[in-house]
């Protein structure tokens, strides 16, 4: 069977170009100033003749539609057309239109010819797409090998719920170390955590109203326990601290004070037992971002 011929894409296969590139079976002709000014790559690789050590690019290659500047084949016409969009600085697609497999590409595009401008917005396609359909696993492993922090830092919030027993080996192996053992070093702490929370009622503070000091206390201890530590401790399915609140609150609350029912579901609400949660996630995934990634520098000096 033939290969298919190239073709000359409909919107970057300017006359006046002065490159043509190939990106699978599609040929682009751009203006070499436009990709030099966008790409630390593209600077050097043009005009590196000005700068001695350096081999400039064969005086041949891209000059013609059959000697192009190939493209990596990894990479398809979609995200070439894309970065060039970038670099142009024209048209830009709907960002729920363009799948995993495209922003991706864009970042290898970024990370190969040294653009920010092309990083930061396939950055932002990675921001506001709808990654609901990405494991977190894989999610993660995308802003680790791009050394996107904020990035990171939400995939490896997604990670902490997982069952450990639902990932797969292959999977064990996109994510390092580091950040396997912080995984669950965290979610030890949370689950130490969270025993001692069902387990220790916050201490009870009576309304001034309250007739039977005793039997309010006793009976906000059975509470908790029977419903807090039961909703938290659920061994077929643990609830949230939110979700938990809003159960536990819907109890009937025996035969304590109503007035010392409510004001303790306001302290509860507003306890820093149930904060504490999210203090030790933020620092456990901030600590290891800080630790693992280092985002590029955004600026350069060009050649000229």
């Amino acid at each position: 069977m033939a290969d298919k011929p190239d073709q000359r894409h409909h919107a970057f296969y300017f006359a006046d170009g002065t490159l043509i590139f190939r990106a699978q079976n599609v040929l682009f002709k751009v203006h070499k100033r436009i990709l030099a000014d966008k790409s630390l790559t593209f600077e050097t690789m043009f005009y590196a003749n000005e700068h001695a050590g350096i081999r400039p690019l064969r005086q041949d290659r891209g000059s013609t539609d059959d000697k192009p500047i190939l493209v990596p084949e990894q990479i398809s016409d979609t995200a070439f057309e894309l970065f060039l969009s970038v670099c142009y600085d024209k048209w830009r697609p709907d960002s729920s239109q363009v799948g995993e497999s495209v922003v991706v590409e864009l970042l290898e595009l970024s990370r190969m010819y040294e653009s920010q401008d092309v990083r930061k917005y396939a950055i932002k396609l990675l921001s506001f797409t709808d990654w609901y359909t990405v494991k977190p696993i894989d999610l993660a492993s995308i802003a680790l090998k791009y050394q996107i922090k904020h990035i990171f830092c939400r995939a490896f919030r997604q990670l902490i719920p997982l069952r450990i027993n639902d990932i797969e080996d292959s999977e064990f192996e996109l994510l390092d170390f580091p950040v396997w053992r912080s995984l669950f070093r965290l979610r030890e702490r949370l689950d130490i955590h969270r025993r001692i929370v069902a387990c220790e009622p916050p201490r009870l503070v009576h309304s001034v109203g309250c007739e039977d000091h005793q039997r309010c206390h006793d009976d906000w201890r059975q509470l908790w326990w029977n419903g807090m530590g039961r909703f938290l401790l659920d061994g077929r399915n643990p609830q949230s601290f939110d979700d938990a609140i809003l159960q536990f609150q819907g109890l009937s609350y025996g035969a304590m004070s109503p007035e010392c029912w409510r004001k303790m579901i306001k302290c509860v609400k507003e306890g820093k037992a149930f904060l504490h949660e999210d203090d030790l996630v933020d620092r456990a995934v901030q600590g290891l971002a800080d630790f693992i990634i280092r985002e590029p520098i955004s600026d350069y000096t060009p050649f000229s």
